[in-house]
């Protein structure tokens, strides 16, 4: 799984998870930091940047910080030792706009939705003789999607899609964004390549 690596001493190599919740973030299991504080931001604002907090590196006394992130914006936050979770697949690199989401299942904590196969019907019409791209769709019941699209294809496709493979939102109004950092998809005309989506991964919000 990539990761943004700081410098040290390999054979001494922390691994560090971030999460980001809908209320704040958590480092590994401690607890949830607010996103307000200067201090927290100032954090987040090194990772943006693509570097490891001096907070992280301190803590490993010369080792190798290898810091990965998982978004959980949708939800609340949730103390990691009571959440049962297993992930499976790719991460991604920090500092990306785009981060990939695993298309692997994942069970979420209890009464939630297992995720469903990530192979559903396609009805986009591909032309294999275009360049094709894939995006991962976080929905707002917790499964996912993954979408096989040409670059050419606008949001309002992607819309299309979500609702003719789980009909359930046909009469829910919803808005799709971007995971990190978080952006709006408003403009339903604009192709996969002007929104700057190609690989990427999204989520959807009931509104």
């Amino acid at each position: 799984m990539p990761s943004l690596r700081g410098p040290g001493d390999d054979n001494r190599r922390r691994d560090v998870t971030l999460r980001l919740w809908r209320e704040g973030f958590s480092v590994d299991d401690g607890p949830m930091r607010d996103y307000t504080s200067q201090e927290n931001i100032a954090f987040l604002n090194e990772i943006r940047r693509g570097n490891i907090p001096n907070e992280l590196l301190n803590e490993a006394e010369g080792g190798t910080v290898h810091l990965n992130m998982e978004d959980h914006r949708h939800e609340s936050y949730v103390p990691i030792k009571s959440k049962v979770r297993a992930f499976a697949g790719k991460g991604h690199v920090l500092g990306s706009p785009t981060p990939a989401i695993s298309s692997g299942n994942v069970r979420e904590t209890a009464g939630a939705t297992e995720s469903r196969p990530a192979n559903p019907s396609n009805n986009l019409n591909i032309n294999p003789a275009l360049p094709i791209t894939t995006i991962q769709i976080r929905l707002a019941d917790g499964s996912r999607l993954q979408a096989t699209l040409n670059y050419t294809h606008t949001i309002a496709d992607v819309r299309r899609y979500i609702i003719d493979n789980r009909p359930e939102f046909a009469d829910r109004a919803f808005t799709l964004l971007t995971s990190f950092p978080s952006r709006e998809l408003t403009q339903d005309t604009l192709t996969i390549e002007e929104a700057g989506l190609l690989g990427a991964s999204i989520l959807q919000r009931l509104l």
